[in-house]
């Protein structure tokens, strides 16, 4: 007589769930958001600095009204 396996259960052969780390998601947020207000923090301080130095600003040239050509 050929041997007989033993019923088959599939609950024996799965892995117990995973633990499940809410930490990721909050690390990865956390740092997108800090490099959001790095960046808006950098943009703002040279919007300032532009406004409060006009000097940086180019001059306004008037054309010569002279040399225009005339049809």
């Amino acid at each position: 007589m050929p041997p007989t396996n033993p019923p088959f259960d599939p609950k024996d052969h799965l892995l117990p769930p995973a633990q499940r780390s809410p930490i990721g998601p909050v690390v990865g947020i956390v740092i997108i958001l800090a490099l959001l207000i790095f960046g808006a923090l950098y943009f703002w301080g040279g919007h300032l600095k532009a406004r409060d130095n006009p000097e940086n600003n180019l001059p306004l040239i008037q054309g010569d009204a002279s040399t225009t050509i005339q049809y």
